[in-house]
């Protein structure tokens, strides 16, 4: 609300607002004040402004970083915060203090680089209406008042009185411009309030900081190295304050984030609080979430929540647009994410609107071209997709990340001893220095506290991941792969590869005949089982790469697929081939529709082991016919390694003989 004052010459000034002073003094020599009030939604709207309203000027010079953070968003202003917040009814709204300079004004309408204390205008009176009383009691003999260039500035102690000349002053904000735009435009845009906030709405109070950069109101600074004018602190703040509001760590990202489609899965698969547990979820206090590592091969960890949503990641495959605005890899956007999380027939929707059809409307111009970026999921589309992946992806993510063996074991032992709800977990819930302070008050009542109630069991979990391959992050996206192949891509269409429950059977068998040890052996050869699969050839040291992940997929994937047939083969009565004739089975072309893409699986692993390290020092003088026959013999006994035990329960079974086979002719 401004006022027009007869007493005043050209001069504007709003109604006062009412609240505390501070200062900040954190370094030597300088001094910044502050002034935090409460302004009526109406009042905040009218009376404050954002960079971009600020009148545009070829002298002024930004940065780089500076025209990125003074460019609103209008997109995510309606799309996220007006469409996705303010007109969520079921959301709880707040808005942290928006911060705001009081900028001196020409009479160009310009930023100018000070206050101009040389101009002649009449102070503002104290009250500024006779009539309020309230505002009388500011012109006090102890009242500390300052008028300096179209703002007055009063405080007595910690209280302050804060008025401004709209002709002469701008109150810009440098904190908080998408939240001040998106109530501008929540009350102004057409197509919400119209120009009226409802009765209740009027009510609602903005917290606002002011910084004053007048020495009259306590401002001071005695460090001339930089650009210090009144622009020049403005946009320093700006920088500061935007760099850093830095972004949380991925981990309480994925906590923290509702407009995030896998961050909002990730969160169905692991329970909502510590020290609580479920049957179908992981339990948070097993879960690596104080940091953003994806790693859980060590300490109690049963997985990691950055890891979980490696895993939702690889498991959706959803395909983001390189360029947004190309219109078909949009259309591939859209495609991927309605082959993952439509629901049968059923695109991903909201109100009857697919999301193509969305993106038509209000991202395309007449003629079907993009005008608008398209990269993400719109958040009004997050229920319909989150439904999606409850039913296609999660229940059997769940049973892998809980039923196999070696994470059954893990949490046996936790739920035996009590860890998820009791001492321990409610122990891991605690920052870094509440577990020191917990520690030594518990130790000096029982010394050995710490060490039975928490470090026992640390290291008891930890001796069970010694040398699994099922802790390992890599592994585990691997056997996810294979999880999504069975249970989703192929579902329903290739009764070769069962279900879930068998890929669970085929993971524990591994498990327990130990081919699932990062340093399990390969009976007569040299070389470790995993190793030019995974591992260094000289060492257990595990290559972390796509294409490691890629070849354990592979591995993984002929291995159960090997089972399957076996195991298919003895119902039916007919012949067990044997491990040669089996692995030139999967890289024949003509059985990758029942096997799906196993001759791509045996091409990756033959790559892999194709390779000068493999042949050894004699490399150079070995024919290409004793190099094919050394992989072919080491590959199928690593296949043959998967699947020994049901070659053991088929002894009795006719099987092909190897002897009589000929040489298989590979060209990869």
């Amino acid at each position: 609300m401004f006022i027009i004052s007869n007493n005043e010459d050209k001069a504007r000034y709003n109604k006062p607002l009412y609240g505390l002073t501070g200062t900040y003094t954190l370094s030597e020599g300088i001094a910044l004040p502050y002034f935090l009030s409460l302004l009526e939604i109406n009042r905040a709207i009218d009376e404050l402004e954002i960079a971009e309203q600020i009148p545009a000027s070829l002298d002024t010079e930004w940065s780089l970083k500076e025209l990125f953070q003074r460019e609103i968003d209008e997109k995510r202003v309606k799309d996220d915060i007006v469409k996705g917040y303010l007109l969520d009814p079921k959301k709880l709204k707040f808005f942290n203090a928006i911060t705001i300079v009081l900028m001196p004004k020409g009479t160009d309408g310009k930023i100018q680089d000070s206050f101009d204390n040389s101009a002649s205008f009449e102070t503002p009176p104290i009250p500024w209406d006779s009539t309020d009383y309230d505002d009388a009691q500011w012109n006090h003999s102890s009242a500390n008042i300052a008028n300096f260039s179209g703002v007055q500035f009063v405080s007595i102690g910690l209280s302050a009185r804060l008025r401004w000349d709209e002709d002469r002053v701008l109150a810009v904000a440098v904190d908080g411009q998408h939240r001040l735009w998106a109530l501008r435009t929540f009350r102004e845009d057409p197509n919400f309030r119209g120009g009226t906030l409802n009765t209740i709405e009027q009510q609602t109070k903005i917290p606002v900081m002011f910084v004053l950069l007048h020495p009259s109101a306590g401002f001071q600074n005695v460090q001339g190295e930089s650009d210090y004018s009144i622009r020049g602190i403005a946009r320093e703040l700006f920088t500061d304050l935007n760099k850093n509001a830095k972004t949380v760590d991925k981990a309480r990202e994925l906590i923290l984030d509702d407009k995030s489609i896998n961050a909002q899965c990730v969160r169905t698969l692991v329970t909502e609080r510590t020290a609580q547990d479920a049957k179908d979820r992981l339990p948070l206090s097993l879960v690596r979430w104080q940091d953003d590592s994806h790693k859980f091969d060590t300490s109690y960890y049963l997985n990691s929540l950055v890891h979980l949503d490696l895993l939702v990641s690889a498991a959706l495959n959803i395909k983001p647009p390189r360029d947004p605005m190309e219109t078909k890899q949009v259309k591939e956007f859209i495609d991927s994410i309605n082959d993952s999380l439509g629901i049968g027939e059923q695109q991903v929707q909201h109100e009857g609107r697919s999301l193509y059809q969305y993106y038509l409307e209000d991202y395309c111009d007449d003629d079907g071209e993009a005008d608008t970026p398209f990269s993400r999921l719109p958040e009004h589309y997050l229920d319909s997709a989150i439904k999606g992946f409850e039913i296609n992806f999660r229940p059997w993510l769940i049973k892998l990340l809980l039923d196999f063996k070696p994470y059954r074991n893990l949490l046996k032992y936790a739920r035996e001893h009590n860890l998820v709800e009791g001492t321990f977990g409610r122990f891991q819930a605690q920052t870094s220095k509440h577990k020191a302070n917990i520690k030594q008050q518990e130790n000096a009542r029982d010394s050995d506290w710490h060490n039975r109630e928490i470090l026992t069991h640390q290291n008891a979990i930890n001796g069970m991941k010694d040398s699994q391959w099922a802790f390992k992050a890599i592994f585990q996206k691997a056997m996810v792969r294979l999880g999504r192949l069975v249970e989703f891509d192929q579902k329903g269409k290739n009764k070769n590869l069962g279900n879930i429950d068998d890929v669970l059977s085929f993971l524990d068998g591994l498990y327990e005949q130990g081919i699932l040890k990062v340093n399990a052996k390969l009976s007569n050869h040299a070389f470790s089982l995993w190793t030019f699969i995974a591992t260094n050839q000289n060492s257990d040291k595990i290559k972390v790469a796509k294409t490691v992940e890629d070849r354990i997929f592979y591995l993984l994937c002929l291995w159960y697929f090997g089972t399957r047939k076996i195991k298919i083969d003895i119902a039916n009565g007919d012949a067990i081939l044997s491990k040669r004739k089996l692995l030139k089975f999967f890289s024949a072309d003509t059985n990758k529709g029942h096997w799906t893409n196993c001759n791509i699986a045996y091409q990756s692993l033959y790559k892999g082991f194709d390779t000068n390290a493999f042949y050894g020092k004699e490399h150079e003088q070995m024919s290409d016919e004793r190099k094919r026959d050394m992989v072919r013999d080491r590959f199928s006994a690593v296949l043959a390694a998967g699947l020994s035990e049901l070659y053991s329960q088929s002894s009795s079974q006719e099987r092909s003989e190897e002897d009589d086979e000929p040489d298989l002719e590979q060209d990869v």
